[in-house]
């Protein structure tokens, strides 16, 4: 139908993340405690990841791809510290997304077109890049993915990767976040533990499984618990959670009715996006809870995923999402 952009071979795209291209001031990381997490999975395999104050556990099996780990919504140039180790990953290490221009890092990764040599009090680096096309954090396009070459081990240093890049004429832009990350692929089965440097914190989880892969990205604690419960029509779809304008939440829902949690204790508007429309691909959204009080998706008056009339937007007092848009569910 031509209300729907058609994406293209979003497997291709994700594929290209096997050395390609992948989906993601003064703070110092190493003296506060972490405020952000990921779970991403492509939805081929089973993956189970935990938080437990600084730690952060993953494991999966027959995994297409998983892209997780522990870090910042708000790098600031942050350093970041930790220990533990990883059976069956094929990157471990630190990663990041940065917007305006937006670029997906890698550091301690090669693989690119050479841009030039920089140094840090790690070492030397050489910064790698290619041109990507595919799913990133602002939804599908075009982003570009940087891999320096050097040390990876703790700790990792961002702001002098950062002025590194400038040196050498790239810029920057807006931080996004950044994380410690175990990212595996290919079929394979392996595990991590992340112990990140830094303060004490609330724990989180998130699960995925064959029918339904997640992508958590969720603050580390609040006294809001949110609940979404949705499920997509191909497997693929993305949803994403905000409050009074800032995401809480993202997640590659599957097709089974399935439950995905976030936190926060933000006040204002709770809006539930689908993000990712395509050809086959829609959402059903059954309700949203916050600490157990339950609001229905057909009770709302907000819905600019519908596609009603011959149209998308306006929509409203409808489970479905069938095009880029929102559910309102008012203020929390």
């Amino acid at each position: 139908m031509n209300r729907k952009t058609i994406l293209t071979a979003l497997i291709a795209a994700i594929l290209l993340v096997l050395m390609g291209c992948g989906m993601p001031a003064s703070d110092d990381g190493a003296s506060r405690a972490a405020n952000y997490t990921q779970c991403w999975t492509n939805g081929q395999g089973t993956a189970n990841c935990q938080r437990n104050g600084e730690t952060y556990t993953a494991q999966w099996s027959n995994i297409g791809d998983i892209v997780a780990g522990i870090g910042y919504n708000s790098c600031n140039s942050a350093t970041i510290s930790w220990s533990g180790s990883c059976s069956g990953c094929n990157y471990w290490g630190v990663y990041g997304w940065n917007q305006n221009p937006l670029v997906e890092y890698y550091i301690g990764r090669g693989g690119g077109s050479s841009a030039g040599s920089y140094s840090t009090s790690r070492g030397s680096y050489t910064l790698q890049s290619y041109n990507c096309n595919g799913p990133n954090i602002t939804g599908n396009g075009a982003f570009q993915q940087y891999n320096c070459s050097g040390a990876g081990s703790s700790p990792i240093n961002l702001s002098e990767h950062f002025n590194g890049w400038r040196n050498l004429g790239k810029s920057i832009g807006s931080q996004n976040y950044c994380m410690m990350v175990g990212e595996a692929w290919g079929g394979g089965s392996g595990s991590f533990t992340i112990n990140l440097g830094g303060g004490s914190s609330s724990s989180s989880s998130s699960s995925s499984s064959s029918s339904s892969s997640s992508s958590s990205s969720s603050s580390s604690g609040g006294s809001k618990t949110i609940v979404v419960r949705a499920r997509g029509t191909s497997g693929q779809e993305q949803i994403r959670v905000t409050v009074n304008g800032t995401q809480y939440g993202q997640w590659t829902i599957g097709t089974g009715m399935g439950n995905w949690q976030c936190q926060t204790s933000a006040s204002g508007g709770l809006n539930v996006y689908f993000i990712n429309d395509a050809s086959g691909r829609d959402v059903q959204c059954d309700y949203v809870s916050i600490n157990g009080s339950v609001r229905q998706a057909e009770s709302q008056s907000t819905n600019t995923a519908l596609y009603a009339n011959g149209r998308c937007g306006g929509g409203s007092n409808s489970e479905w999402m069938h095009c880029n848009g929102y559910i309102g569910f008012g203020n929390i």
